[in-house]
């Protein structure tokens, strides 16, 4: 009988070909007589180190062998039974749940399958599992039986010889780097420094710069007159207090290259901001000591500039998509839920105590609404959705225009002035809309005593373009320094729980979505100013 019809036999015909072998099984060979050799499979299968186990089909164990019971619960004096979940951590359930499922229900078999649990002192312990439907007669499948092998002290030993190799070939690395960074230090010239694209310069242990080339002047923006060759850097804060300073300390002190990304810095002689890369690397003398000190230095500023842009962008239109297609499957739902409570609002008895409940319910499923209306503006307007907008007009819009007639009406000093001629720019009217009456609510709840708002649109001509410059300024409270950077942030709001914390996040997505970028000027008591650039378009014919 091969193995795929010893598979499909009962219970009832395996303990009857057991038996049959056992009768036939003999030893000896030749004209002796033969002695039978009974074979007790039960107690193979007890006495194997792999944990056995059978499960009915409805999950429950109907067997187990003796290294089971050693390994889940040595100290229990009945045999382990129910439901085979109670013998895996629950971190394995829904794994555990769809291997029983496909082998119960669609016959599929699995083999070394590995499983983290735990033993009975408690420590982890890791498992592979191989396991077989079993089969009546009739080709029913009525259980399952496993078989699993303690592989926990070979598979700790993979992970730490992997871990083992990783940092290997990371000190490798580090090694070849420093190999390659000391030959490139030895095939230096004056020459090579001269022309160098990169910015470069020399100095001594003690801080005086004894040599910079002609691309350290231009990125650090020094006249033909400036230079800093004789200046002891080592006395000017704006380079010991950057990370060029922990640059320096650490070359001199560990006597290693060391690099630094990303250094905010401000030239010594032209004050000019910038975003530095750096390299330093130590040259040595015979003695083992430095020597001299080279900085080498590239310009970043405008890489990071762009970087962080894409990078903003990026995640905006990520988390618009998300949250866009999140709202838009809330939508029909807030809809039933309003039409719902209307007509059980308007099914109520007159002075029944539920209609307080159902006001309540009212206005949090607006508040609902709101926040979900909110969620779809993040979806970055495709730019078939885009068309030519006029500022100007934008600012007299319906919509804008009855709100600042509001605000008027109710005390507060609103002037606009825009921009002398048209102020084109590619954008979603609707989302300009949006941008604006939101700019137009802070500086409303800014000024609780009332105040002054100024929306004006200007043009201007760059030397990187046209833009358009749209300015709100309010008298108001202001914005303390610590939330300066937060404003824009999802979620920060300080106006209470009734607030979203949403307005400025989707302004901002809204502006780098039209290529433009947001400035901000505000004091407490000292009022706010938003300022809005965006690229302007040529009137098309």
């Amino acid at each position: 009988m091969d193995e795929k019809n010893l598979n499909n036999c009962s219970r009832e015909e395996l303990i009857q070909i057991i038996t049959d072998l056992r009768q036939k099984s003999q030893v000896g060979t030749g004209g002796a007589e033969s002695q039978k050799v009974p074979i007790d499979y039960h107690s193979l299968v007890e006495a194997s180190s792999d944990l056995i186990f059978v499960l009915d089909k409805e999950g429950n164990l109907i067997y187990i062998n003796s290294s089971w019971r050693d390994f889940f619960n040595p100290s229990a004096e009945k045999p382990i039974s129910g439901h085979y979940s109670k013998s895996i951590p629950s971190i394995e359930h829904e794994r555990a749940a769809f291997v029983f499922d496909e082998i119960v229900n669609k016959g599929k078999t699995f083999e070394n399958e590995m499983i983290k649990t735990y033993n009975q002192k408690g420590n982890k312990v890791y498992l592979t599992a191989s396991l077989s439907p079993i089969k009546a007669d009739t080709g029913e499948i009525i259980g399952l039986v496993g078989i699993m092998k303690n592989i926990t002290e070979k598979h700790l030993a993979e992970k730490k010889a992997k871990e083992y190799s990783r940092i290997l070939e990371i000190k490798v690395k580090e090694q070849l780097k420093q190999q390659q960074e000391l030959k490139n230090l030895r095939d230096f010239n004056e020459d090579v420094i001269k022309h160098a694209p990169i910015g470069i310069f020399v100095m001594d242990p003690s801080g005086i710069v004894l040599s910079e080339n002609p691309a350290l002047k231009q990125i650090m923006g020094h006249g033909p007159g400036d230079t800093l060759v004789g200046v002891n850097i080592l006395n000017e804060p704006v380079f010991t207090e950057s990370e060029f300073g922990k640059l320096y300390e650490s070359c001199r002190l560990d006597k290693k290259t060391g690099q630094a990304f990303n250094i905010p810095y401000r030239a010594i002689t032209s004050g000019r901001d910038l975003i530095i890369n750096a390299t330093v690397v130590p040259v040595m003398d015979s003695s083992n000591n430095v020597e001299r000190i080279i900085f080498m230095v590239e310009d970043h500023t405008e890489q990071s500039i762009i970087t962080n842009r894409v990078y903003e962008a990026e995640k905006l239109s990520a988390l618009g998509i998300l949250a866009s297609g999140v709202a838009s499957e809330l939508k029909a739902c807030i809809n039933k839920m309003v039409m719902d409570l209307n007509f059980v609002d308007n099914n109520l008895d007159d002075g029944s105590p539920v209609a307080g409940y159902i006001d309540s319910l009212h206005h949090e499923v607006g508040r609902i609404k709101n926040i979900t209306e909110q969620l779809v503006s993040l979806s970055t307007a495709d730019e078939e959705d885009k068309d030519i907008c006029d500022l100007n007009k934008v600012l007299s819009s319906h919509q804008v225009d009855m709100m600042l007639k509001r605000l008027r009406s109710e005390g507060f000093d609103v002037t606009v002035e825009p921009a002398p001629k048209a102020a084109l720019i590619r954008a979603n009217q609707n989302q300009l809309q949006q941008l604006l009456i939101q700019f137009i609510e802070n500086a409303e709840e800014a000024m609780p005593e009332k105040g002054s708002i100024t929306i004006t649109v200007d043009t201007v001509q760059a030397a990187d373009g046209k833009f358009a410059i749209l300015t709100i300024t309010d008298t108001g409270i202001g914005i303390p320094e610590e939330n300066l950077q937060k404003i824009f942030q999802p979620f920060f709001t300080t106006k209470g729980k009734q607030a979203t914390g949403l307005g400025l996040m989707i302004t901002s997505a809204i502006v780098q979505n039209l290529g433009g970028t947001i400035g901000l000027k505000s004091a407490p008591g000292q009022g706010t100013s938003f300022r809005i650039i965006l690229p302007l378009v040529e009137k098309l014919s």
